[in-house]
């Protein structure tokens, strides 16, 4: 009866095992290749591991962070451009997406870049609430100044590590660089 009952306990938990979320505590962030993009992505990896999230930045154009969200093999970008750059992405992608609005304005760096009237906006995949609440939840709630931004690539190009530029920028804050309500 015991060989049994561990048997049972066995295929339950490797069942239980299978039915988790192995990537639950990593968020995969898709990030333009401009300076601004880059630091915006890696300021998010920043306060996202403070928070103990693993993450993983990877470069990719526009098109291609609309097409990987879409496809669930990203988590979150900062720098989706809206609403002209990603015209043609919008309703083919966007039912699986959710904006979560601009966060900062145009740094200097992206002028002439973009389209006058586009901003960098914040998109995920739909389901990373329920994947993953808190970090949805931080990247919710991050804010950030331009000025930031550039302090980051400041750090960066003394580094030569998106990072540890990030990061090194983020524990001389008093706080953290999240909104007011």
């Amino acid at each position: 009866m015991r060989a049994v009952v561990k048997a049972a306990l066995l295929m339950l938990s490797l069942m239980l095992a299978g039915c988790t979320d192995s990537t639950q505590g990593e968020i995969h962030l898709l990030s333009g290749a401009s300076p601004a993009e880059l630091a915006r992505s890696h300021l998010a990896g920043a306060v996202l591991e403070r928070k103990g999230v693993t993450v993983i930045v990877e470069e990719a154009r526009l098109g291609q962070v609309w097409q990987r969200l879409w496809a669930g093999k990203g988590d979150a970008s900062l720098s989706v451009w809206l609403p002209e750059a990603s015209a043609p992405f919008v309703e083919r992608f966007f039912e699986r997406l959710e904006d979560l609005g601009p966060r900062d304005g145009i740094l200097a760096s992206e002028a002439g870049l973009w389209p006058a009237n586009d901003r960098p906006h914040v998109l995920v995949r739909r389901s990373l609430e329920q994947d993953a609440p808190e970090a949805f939840a931080i990247l919710v709630a991050l804010r950030w100044q331009p000025e930031d931004l550039e302090q980051i690539i400041a750090n960066w190009q003394q580094s030569g590590n998106w990072q540890q530029a990030a990061s090194t920028w983020l524990a001389a804050q008093p706080v953290e660089p999240t909104p007011e309500p």
